[in-house]
């Protein structure tokens, strides 16, 4: 195995042990949860400002935050979830380890450095596994072949007996990417102002503003959805663009604004 298909396989196993750690977490927040009215051990009588589960009722502390100081130590762990707790944490050592390997394989990558270290919202997991699925960016002569191969052309998808035409893992990444734009607060991202500028033109364009203004069932989610293919796509083009010129390969701007004559095309702006 290469060393980049070394390093797309820890990416996929450190999503793995991370999906599984969480549902391991969501268990322990359901036992919380089901014990919540009654004290199921007395060491519970430490948890935050020394009550037990019983009192805290009546200052609504979250069972999340009950069950982060479980896996923590910072209280005695309730027999019947030992074993899970004990199991939560080994994933989450492992989990640290893997991010570690990745972080030290790609924090010295060009395209790092120079552009997605500067991304808001874009850390070292997603970072290193960009630089993995996509290299070389030499075999993408164009935006439009990129899109393609991360499943972001028009009408992509999976169909019952038939070959999918681009990459699952990067479809996911692209997916992950955007909603974790999302998540930014607009004044500090550029993606995230992107990602809403979009969004309220959708909300205008006339057929998706009838839909909405109907309440047509899963309009608002569509439109979502929508805002958040075109987040990934317009992203994906920056880094195309950015990591080819580092390389000094041929460049153009996307074939809507190249040749069609778009102008609705922003430069990039670092948001650090």
């Amino acid at each position: 195995m290469s060393e980049v298909g070394a390093i797309r396989f820890l990416v996929e196993q450190y999503y793995d042990i991370q999906k599984m750690r969480v549902q391991a977490f969501n268990r322990i927040i359901a036992y919380v949860k089901s014990h919540a009215s009654h004290n199921v051990n007395e060491t519970h009588k430490h948890i935050a400002s020394h009550k037990s589960i019983e009192t805290q009722s009546k200052h609504a502390v979250k069972p999340s935050i009950i069950a982060k100081r479980i896996i923590k130590g910072e209280v005695a762990v309730p027999a019947e979830i030992g074993d899970l707790v004990w199991y939560h944490n080994r994933l989450y050592e492992t989990e640290k380890e893997l991010a570690k390997k990745l972080d030290a394989w790609s924090k010295n990558h060009p395209l790092r450095i120079h552009f997605l270290n500067r991304i808001q919202g874009m850390g070292p997991i997603l970072s290193s596994a960009l630089i993995a699925w996509l290299s070389p960016i030499s075999r993408f002569p164009n935006i439009s072949k990129l899109w393609k191969y991360c499943g972001l052309a028009p009408g992509q998808k999976r169909r019952r007996g038939q070959k999918i035409n681009y990459n699952p893992h990067l479809k996911t990444l692209m997916w992950k990417i955007a909603t974790s734009f999302e998540k930014q607060k607009p004044e500090k991202s550029f993606f995230r102002r992107l990602y809403d500028k979009k969004k309220a033109y959708y909300y205008t364009r006339e057929d998706l503003r009838s839909a909405v203004e109907k309440g047509d069932k899963g309009a608002r989610k569509h439109i979502q959805l929508l805002t958040l293919t075109f987040t990934a796509k317009r992203f994906s083009a920056y880094l195309w663009l950015y990591w080819r010129k580092l390389e000094g390969l041929p460049i153009t701007k996307p074939y809507a604004f190249d040749v069609l004559g778009h102008t609705d095309y922003e430069e990039w702006e670092p948001d650090k």
